[in-house]
């Protein structure tokens, strides 16, 4: 029993030491370095949409995108259009040594004709 009991314990310590690592990281990034815009638009659309970005050389990004509908995901596409990485949240940090594509899902709101959308990438760059 005693050691079941310490497999538990350490598996939720070693899930809240990853969470507050995941977290952590973020913040740094965010206040640690500069964030240069590389595309920021906004838009009224009606119906379900998407926004794909132009190619991005390699490096690390700030990705944020709104609506007032609601952001379905945040894909990450290479070159060839194959996916690498996709979020569920309005916002990632994404970093890589390849060229890389942004495409942002959106859903439209309910009841409405139209929305607005907007979508910001931003190069990090060390202060």
């Amino acid at each position: 029993m005693g050691l079941i009991k310490k497999l538990v314990i350490g598996f939720f310590l070693l899930l809240l030491i990853g969470i507050v690592g995941i977290f952590g990281m973020q913040y740094y990034y965010l206040h640690a370095y500069s964030r240069i815009p590389v595309e920021v638009k906004t838009e009224t659309v009606s119906g379900d949409v998407f926004y794909l970005s132009h190619v991005l050389p390699a490096g690390k990004y700030y990705i944020n995108a709104s609506s007032e509908g609601r952001v379905e995901k945040i894909v990450i596409l290479d070159e060839n259009g194959n996916i690498l990485t996709e979020s569920e949240a309005g916002s990632m940090i994404y970093g890589s040594s390849r060229p890389f594509q942004v495409r942002v899902d959106y859903k439209a709101p309910l009841n409405t004709d139209s929305y607005r959308v907007s979508v910001g990438i931003y190069r990090l760059e060390k202060r």
